[in-house]
């Protein structure tokens, strides 16, 4: 009796359909990786290989050009695939996006799912007014993608945020709002020693942007923490 394997983790799954219905394949695995090195070498190949070839050559420009893209300024050199894209029909360009970030969610989908879970459930009297609020999605968003630099700066503005709107007060930074937010009575020493805490942390992640002090996932989530406490306090 045959008997057949299957995974119950979703991103197995997702990664299975999306293997099967993508357009732009190329990962550089067999049997693609052979016939595309066999390509750039000039071999001759038969026609049904060479019309692989070329689409495993597409494939990869368009992924090393969309990977580009996150450093927001495209290097000269693949101007080229660039021009490539330029040549595909409006479908064909979106379908090379989709097949892309398709692949880029599902292979963080573990990793997302493993920071959500680490994450404290707190409670609060009063909901965030609506600024605040989206600060705090785009923090908490931040942090499960592992993008942990752009999740701390947004902590401390949510900081920011919420200490102005709370003293009505748009003068300074966040040391000085925390001052006053003490000298005011509106929470207590050691809750002031928690947005000092967020504030310091930030800065040199932010101003000091070296490779010993950017914020790792564990940093990012002890902030995460601080903020949840700070806030529980400042929304009674």
């Amino acid at each position: 009796m045959r008997t057949k394997e299957i995974s119950l983790n979703l991103a197995d799954i997702l990664r299975k359909v999306i293997n099967e219905a993508k357009v732009f394949r190329y990962d550089g695995k067999e049997p693609e990786g052979t016939v595309l090195a066999a390509y750039m070498q000039g071999k001759s190949l038969p026609e049904e290989k060479l019309a692989q070839a070329e689409s495993c050559m597409r494939s990869l420009m368009l992924k090393i050009y969309l990977k580009s893209k996150e450093s927001l300024v495209i290097p000269e050199p693949l101007r080229l695939a660039g021009k490539y894209l330029e040549e595909l029909p409006e479908w064909g360009v979106t379908l090379g996006f989709e097949d892309f970030y398709a692949c880029q969610f599902v292979d963080r989908l573990n990793h997302i799912v493993r920071r959500a879970k680490k994450v404290r459930d707190l409670f609060a009297e009063k909901q965030p007014s609506e600024n605040v609020r989206r600060l705090c999605q785009e923090a908490y968003q931040s942090y499960l993608y592992g993008y942990h630099s752009a999740s701390v700066a947004l902590i401390r503005s949510i900081l920011e945020a919420v200490l102005r709107d709370r003293l009505g007060d748009d003068i300074g930074g966040v040391s000085k709002l925390n001052d006053k937010a003490l000298d005011k009575g509106l929470y207590p020493k050691r809750i002031h020693h928690k947005v000092k805490q967020i504030n310091h942390l930030a800065n040199i992640s932010i101003h000091e942007p070296t490779e010993s002090n950017i914020p790792t996932e564990h940093t990012n989530l002890k902030l995460l923490g601080l903020a949840q406490e700070v806030l529980q306090v400042l929304l009674q």
